[in-house]
């Protein structure tokens, strides 16, 4: 997936996080390898695509909170994760 589409779905329009978007895109990748059986990091179908969009955004804007406990993704994305988890 291209940097320009994963920053337009988070609504950056600056250049100077990109490093970090890059980061945080990767991790989500491998999360999602390590998750979804026969996972093609390469062709990700479209609800894959939207639980990495989504996955991105949520560490980017959650990116500089502390907290003892780590937060559950929101429902719809659990739903969508748990779907590829098991299909």
């Amino acid at each position: 997936m291209q940097l320009e589409i994963i920053k337009q779905y988070m609504r950056v329009d600056y250049d100077d996080d990109d490093e970090i978007i890059t980061l945080l895109y990767d991790a989500v990748l491998d999360e999602l390898n390590d998750l979804i059986p026969d996972f093609n990091r390469e062709k990700p179908t479209s609800r894959q695509k939207i639980l990495i969009l989504t996955s991105v955004k949520e560490l980017y804007d959650k990116r500089e909170k502390r907290t003892d406990k780590p937060e559950q993704l929101r429902a719809a994305v659990s739903s969508m994760l748990l779907k590829e988890m098991y299909k």
